[in-house]
């Protein structure tokens, strides 16, 4: 490709529907129900930026692009964002979830295997077979229509094993088109050499700081009677804050702990999970701008739907929400962003609007992005989805299916009728070099 046509306008056209999903703030109350909806709309972009938004007969009369993508009364949204995902790990837990559903509980299956399964297999594996292993989940993440993926460590929870998550990560992240976004979460839980020794352990991860920090730019921590208490997660965080890292909070997953208070005290960018939230942490993280991340295909895949998770309260409370798939082998196997639209408007009640939202403009804001992702607007990154569908409800109504007809990432098309371009060709250029 030449240098001008590097740099020549483009624009997608003729939409069915042109989901701008735009806010200047996380979405809350009734602008979470708001998509911006522009019909039969236009993205006007050059290189990685669009430039405008508009009716495409105004678009192409104004701006005269020389490259066209006709969507062809597609629907055209953001790429998805998933802030929460535990995507650097080897093994499956298929047999755990089978013992699930034949009725032993997340606490009882924790005891027994659960995140310390998954990490005798992470510690056993070298860093290019973990490599190419999370290269095939970003590419099905892609290809789904997701254009932003956070990645957590935690699957180490030693010195050695962390910082080989934080390197594959940042492999991943100079290499594939998804944009990465990494976090270090070395208080997963507690590792089994450090059963009788939980202060031992944190101050082991305190000490990791240092190193982990360069390769990472979140620290998060799972404050649970699972994982480790209010002043534990305190302690930990503001270690990682004197190395520059920014903050996030697994909370409130499988009982009250006051993780949410500690999320707003701690202003971190965002809390996940979020199943037991009290009406004080919701308030308390609304005053200080935490964006809440739910996690309804945890609620799926564990099968708790007995659970009455606080949704309504939280948006009422004026909390911004978002959705995450927490992709990881034991609570969530799924890339799919899509699935986590329908399972959370068939689990949560969300309408579809709310939904859409909550993975696209404020999905970017819980990863600090949001002033340059997760909505179509001037000046923001060209991650544009194109959907085989003409309106915004189909995607979510017509379920278990992959609707993507095309993606483009920073401006270039990475995917096209379904099928990845040289999405990967960098990537797999990066195999072996670690």
């Amino acid at each position: 490709m030449t240098e001008r046509q590097e740099h020549q306008l483009k624009a997608v056209v003729n939409a069915g529907e042109l989901v701008t999903a735009h806010a200047d703030a996380p979405k809350t109350g009734e602008a979470l129900s708001d998509l911006g909806i522009i019909k039969g709309g236009a993205v006007v972009y050059r290189d990685d930026t669009i430039v405008a938004v508009g009716p495409t007969k105004e678009m192409l009369a104004a701006y005269k692009p020389e490259q066209i993508v006709d969507a062809d009364g597609r629907l055209v949204m953001p790429g998805f964002v998933d802030p929460h995902t535990h995507l650097v790990h080897m093994g499956s837990r298929h047999e755990e979830y089978e013992c699930k559903i034949a009725g032993k509980s997340y606490a009882d299956l924790h005891k027994v295997g659960g995140i310390r399964y998954t990490v005798g297999m992470t510690r056993a594996a070298g860093e290019d077979e973990l490599y190419e292993k999370a290269l095939r989940d970003l590419d099905i993440m892609l290809l789904y229509g997701t254009t932003t993926v956070e990645a957590k460590s935690g699957y180490g929870l030693n010195k050695d094993s962390e910082l080989k998550l934080l390197r594959v990560a940042k492999r991943l992240k100079e290499t594939h088109p998804i944009e990465l976004v990494s976090t270090f979460l070395g208080a997963h839980t507690v590792p089994e050499e450090f059963k009788d020794d939980k202060a031992g352990y944190v101050k082991l991860v305190r000490e990791m700081m240092a190193e982990a920090a360069p390769l990472a730019e979140f620290c998060d921590a799972w404050c649970d009677s699972l994982g480790f208490s209010v002043e534990e997660c305190r302690e930990i965080l503001n270690e990682a804050k004197k190395h520059g890292l920014k903050l996030k909070l697994h909370v409130e997953q499988t009982g009250w702990s006051g993780g949410g208070e500690l999320a707003a005290e701690m202003q971190v960018a965002s809390a996940d999970h979020l199943d037991f939230l009290s009406r004080a942490g919701i308030e308390q993280m609304h005053k200080k701008g935490v964006i809440g991340v739910l996690l309804p295909g945890v609620t799926y895949h564990l099968m708790e739907f007995k659970k009455e998770i606080a949704i309504k309260d939280m948006i009422d409370g004026g909390l911004a929400i978002a959705l995450a798939t927490d992709y990881n082998p034991g609570t969530c196997r799924t890339q799919s962003m899509q699935a986590i639209l329908e399972t959370a408007c068939r689990l949560y009640r969300l309408n579809y609007a709310q939904a859409i939202n909550a993975a696209t403009i404020n999905a970017a804001y819980a990863l600090d992005r949001g002033r340059s992702h997760g909505s179509l607007a001037p000046g923001k990154r060209a991650d544009i989805a194109i959907f085989n569908c003409a309106e915004h409800g189909i995607l979510i109504n017509n379920f278990g299916i992959n609707h993507v007809h095309s993606v483009i990432k920073s401006g270039r098309m990475v995917v096209e009728n379904g099928q990845l371009l040289q999405a990967s060709e960098r990537a797999r250029a990066g195999a072996g070099k670690g």
